[in-house]
């Protein structure tokens, strides 16, 4: 079936529209409540994907404060720059998380909401953020608790992994990144202090149901490649096939017209 209601949006307007009010805005929202800047603070966006946690730092750190939001991904970014925080300025960087284009010293806190993951070399984007950050800055980064702890989630990277033919850890990477001790480790070495490891588990809340899986695989193609390669139509394609797999397990987290699941997230608050 094609998705004709969708066929207008990208891969971020559906992660931004799907996935923001399901859980990333309301992760977004613990995290800053974990990490909370100062009025005035300047802050960096690593890994800022459409600026949902940016949405939740700019009342906090109101009009003599600036956000700067960074991602690899242009699709991405073309949906945070839609974004409009009233007298909060924010600059909005297409760069690596390896090479921060920022002076040292120059960011008063850094947040990261579930980007670690994806970094080719997370030691390095540790180190460039405790460059990057002033000394006593304070960093806030969030991690997924892997793919066991999700059991929705592990049988829809199954059964993409055996559809596209590919090894599951190229699908599971939003949940790749381990426990609480190499996320406490990487910050340790990177030289911060004070590294506080929280885990925490929300009830996500996925609609409609009658979508979920579609809109999950499309959407998903924003942030994993063996989704983004392939064509709008090819993705509604894998949805389908990918539903019909996972029909039970979907069926069992579904209440009425919603889909609703724990979803569970590491955090590491830790100072420059």
């Amino acid at each position: 079936m094609i998705l004709t209601s969708q066929n207008a949006k990208t891969p971020a307007d559906i992660y931004n529209d799907f996935f923001g009010p399901a859980m990333f805005s309301p992760w977004a929202k613990d995290l800053a409540t974990q990490a909370p800047p100062a009025a005035g603070d300047r802050v960096l966006d690593l890994a800022c994907g459409t600026g949902l946690v940016s949405e939740q730092i700019a009342p906090l750190i109101g009009d003599a404060g600036s956000i700067v939001g960074l991602d690899f991904n242009p699709i991405m970014l073309t949906v945070a720059r839609r974004r409009d925080f009233g007298g909060t300025s924010a600059e909005w960087l297409e760069a690596s998380a390896l090479s921060i284009p920022l002076p040292d010293n120059s960011i008063d806190a850094v947040y990261c909401q579930q980007g670690f993951q994806f970094f080719p070399d997370r030691a390095k984007a540790a180190s460039e953020v405790s460059r990057v950050l002033k000394p006593g800055g304070t960093l806030a980064v969030s991690v997924w608790a892997s793919a066991d702890e999700f059991p929705v989630w592990e049988t829809l990277f199954t059964s993409a992994s055996k559809r596209l033919n590919v090894p599951i850890e190229s699908v599971s990477i939003p949940n790749s990144f381990g426990g609480s001790e190499p996320l406490e480790s990487m910050f340790a070495e990177a030289g911060f202090s004070n590294v506080q490891i929280n885990k925490k588990s929300k009830e996500s809340t996925f609609a409609p149901a009658a979508m979920f899986v579609k809109l999950m695989v499309m959407g998903a193609a924003a942030a994993i490649p063996a989704f983004g390669e392939l064509t709008d139509e090819e993705r509604q394609e894998l949805g389908s096939q990918i539903a019909a797999d996972t029909s039970e397990i979907v069926q069992k987290h579904t209440q009425g017209e919603k889909v609703v699941m724990p979803t569970i997230s590491y955090t590491a608050v830790g100072t420059a």
